[in-house]
């Protein structure tokens, strides 16, 4: 096979050099340095399929330059880190994980976030230290609860266990493969660093007038939007990525693939007659025609995709006079109103795409009109003889015979 110079990257593959940039064969690197050769399938360094030239030079010079600073560790075929006596500081191993698992994950940008911050955090002491340049078996759970402590003093609870447990997911990444021997969350099987102690959120809808005054302030595209938050429970993430192909009209169903669920797990949610109205008026392009199977069915006029309705729902709550009002709300508002119309919480896991019943307990917001249902029931049920006593007081009426096993008005006390 004729050899040709790409910085030693390459495919084994029998297809022609022109090819290899469009060919489904996995990615290659043959790198010397230093005397040592390194042949490595970039796939299995990164942890998941390389499809094009770009990304392909993108983690060979990442790889290269590892290896010229000396804190490459190669991946063995079994999949885990080959030992190393080179020790990491937790920027080098974030970048590591980020490469290698980060890249999988659901929101990757948030992870960004939140690792720019665990890097540039100076944990106190007698000689403060950035925390990003510390080596990664030095660092405490005491370094962690500092920067917990840190975090809570301008931050709400949920955000602050969103960092831990960002960082928890990282160091048990760690031990699988090989780069820290222990994670300072955990002191043989007791957990170290707990979790911060998080507060429900029960804001919703005060009545219906709210949702009213909410649909009529925004705008037709937000309006649709907020229509299918309401009537599917669905993530914002979701609904804006969700695409022509994944909506059956037909059978009123609608697909959230697992590649863009928070869970990973894909899961089909009826469709509304209120969202079927917003989806027809939405399903055809300006001059007329049905937009592809591959546009976005909540994306602009030609059917690309939206990144963010922030602004507009901002406006249309100030309008409408719901300004304590966020995105977010709209799932448990959903979620809420499935479990008050009778729907078996089985159900309503299912359309949240909750993976255990404790969690959509936990997620659901009983509103008071739910509860004032509750107690309608209740007397709907009562029997007609405790109804009675209860109205009439200690005396039953004559007519009423003693409950069975409960002592008659005029039998003896017993002393």
């Amino acid at each position: 096979m004729a050899k040709h110079r790409n910085r030693g990257l390459r495919k084994r593959c029998t297809c022609p050099h022109k090819n290899w940039a469009k060919c489904a064969h996995p990615w290659h690197l043959n790198f010397k340095w230093k005397g040592e050769h390194y042949r490595l399938s970039l796939d299995r360094e990164v942890g998941h399929p390389i499809t094009n030239k770009t990304d392909a030079d993108k983690e060979a010079d990442r790889i290269r330059t590892a290896i010229r600073e000396g804190r490459f560790r190669q991946t063995a075929v079994g999949g885990s880190a080959a030992p190393t006596n080179v020790e990491l500081t937790f920027r080098e191993f974030a970048e590591e994980w980020k490469a290698k698992r980060g890249v999988k994950l659901v929101r990757p940008r948030d992870n960004e976030y939140r690792i720019k911050k665990l890097n540039a955090f100076i944990v106190p002491g007698p000689t403060p230290v950035v925390l990003g340049d510390k080596r990664l078996s030095d660092i405490s759970a005491t370094d962690i609860e500092a920067f917990r402590d840190a975090r809570r003093a301008t931050l709400s609870p949920v955000t602050v266990n969103h960092d831990l447990k960002l960082l928890r997911k990282m160091f048990n990444w760690g031990i699988r493969h090989h780069y820290v021997q222990q994670t300072p969350f955990k002191v043989g099987s007791i957990s170290n660093i707990s979790l911060e102690r998080e507060t429900p959120r029960d804001w919703r809808f005060g009545s219906d007038d709210d949702e009213a005054k909410l649909l009529q302030a925004a705008n037709p595209h937000l309006r649709s939007i907020v229509v299918a938050l309401l009537d599917t429970a669905a993530r914002l993430g979701e609904i804006l990525s969700l695409q022509w192909s994944d909506v059956d009209l037909r059978r009123r169903e609608l697909v959230i693939r697992a590649e863009k669920s928070k869970t990973r797990t894909a899961r089909r949610v009826p469709i509304s007659s209120r969202l079927a109205a917003e989806l027809e008026m939405r399903r055809l392009d300006p001059a007329g025609h049905e937009h592809s199977r591959d546009a976005f069915v909540f994306g602009n006029e030609l059917g690309r995709k939206t990144k963010s309705v922030r602004t507009a729902w901002k406006n249309a709550c100030a309008l409408a006079g719901v300004g304590a009002l966020r995105l977010g709300d709209l799932r448990h508002e959903a979620g809420s109103r499935f479990e008050e119309a009778g729907v078996s919480v089985v159900f309503v896991s299912k359309i949240l795409g909750h993976a255990n019943l404790s969690t959509t307990s936990r997620y659901l917001n009983i509103h008071r009109r739910g509860l004032h249902s509750a107690m309608r029931q209740l007397e709907e049920h009562r029997p007609a003889v405790a109804q009675a006593l209860h109205t009439s007081g200690t005396n039953a009426p004559a007519d009423v015979p003693p409950s069975e096993g409960q002592p008659s008005a005029k039998a003896p006390s017993i002393q």
